[in-house]
């Protein structure tokens, strides 16, 4: 099922929000992670950190302090126009300035599971920053590095950017529509449990026309026992070997890993898997399918997301 082809739409995921109640502890593990950590205050005064990738948004996540939990997640929407209609729709908030690094507008939602979904637009990018760049890759059939050793520096990964979310809902169908109509989203690949017509989530991307996006900017899982839950959260980073390292680096930390290093099936990316201090799972993934509007959906059991092409294979949810 896919979203009509008139209103709103999301361009990309842009933040996730959580709190925690030791920032301390958070400011560490991000930077672990790969992020680009700063400290401020909300317009009430609570502590909050602010982390960026290398790209140019302003921030990607957000940690309040307060009981640990997570919160919600922000979208980037394709034009101005898009949050007068988000603000028509129900549960909507009027449109408002953004308090936080960046500035925009948004409209806020709360989502059928109690997350809390901005739609903004109007952010105020940042200089990038470049990655070191390894040299090229030499293959069977390419040899484009010549003369040339790889010589790679151990550290953090270096995260670019935040690429999708996966949240557990309590009713499949019903979320699939809520997204769809105030983001726009187009789906993927289905996912079924026991016969085709059982479809229990749902992969999706952005719609923009014939811009290529990410396989999935959103997925959504039906498990009422963890409906509106944080399955994981995932960030890019430059490149293969940038995984790698990252993940050495994780691990020489005494870090939580999940599972990784391994390259999935549907969206095709190498990824691993680490948790955050309060056990959320957050994900560097590097080489993801990108499909345009146009691209059909696929239909898929749900044995599918346990499977990988190559390396680690599914141990704990």
């Amino acid at each position: 099922m896919n979203s009509p082809a008139s209103g709103p739409k999301a361009a990309d995921l842009a933040y996730l929000r959580f709190r925690a109640p030791d920032l301390d502890v958070m400011q560490t593990f991000l930077e672990d992670f790969g992020l680009i950590v700063s400290r401020s205050e909300t317009p009430d005064g609570v502590p909050v950190l602010y982390s960026r990738g290398t790209c140019r948004d302003p921030f990607v996540h957000v940690v309040e302090q307060g009981d640990a939990a997570f919160v919600g997640v922000g979208f980037q929407m394709s034009a101005a126009s898009d949050l007068e209609q988000l603000a028509t729709m129900d549960g909507a908030s009027a449109i408002e300035t953004m308090p936080t690094p960046g500035g925009g507008r948004r409209v806020r939602f709360t989502d059928p599971q109690g997350i809390e979904v901005d739609g903004f637009f109007g952010w105020q990018e940042v200089e990038p920053v470049t990655p070191e760049q390894r040299v090229p890759i030499n293959s069977g059939e390419n040899r484009a590095r010549r003369g040339e050793p790889v010589r790679l520096t151990a550290g953090p990964s270096h995260v670019k950017r935040l690429g999708h979310v996966v949240l557990f809902v309590a009713d499949f169908r019903t979320s699939e529509a809520w997204y769809k109509d105030r983001f726009g989203f187009v789906t993927s690949d289905d996912i079924y449990m026991e016969n085709e017509a059982n479809v229990v989530g749902a992969f999706m991307r952005c719609d923009r026309g014939e811009i290529p996006t990410d396989h999935h900017t959103v997925f959504l899982m039906g498990r009422k026992e963890n409906a509106g839950q944080l399955q994981h959260a995932a960030f890019e980073v430059n490149d293969w070997d940038d995984v790698m390292v990252g993940h050495d680096y994780l691990a020489e930390k005494n870090y939580t890993p999940q599972w990784g290093i391994g390259k999935h099936v549907l969206g095709s990316q190498v990824f691993d898997y680490w948790r955050d201090p309060h056990g959320h799972i957050l994900e560097h993934f590097s080489d993801g399918d990108v499909f345009p509007a146009d691209h059909p959906a696929g239909l898929h059991p749900v044995s599918i997301l346990h499977t990988v092409q190559w390396g680690d294979r599914f141990k704990n949810a």
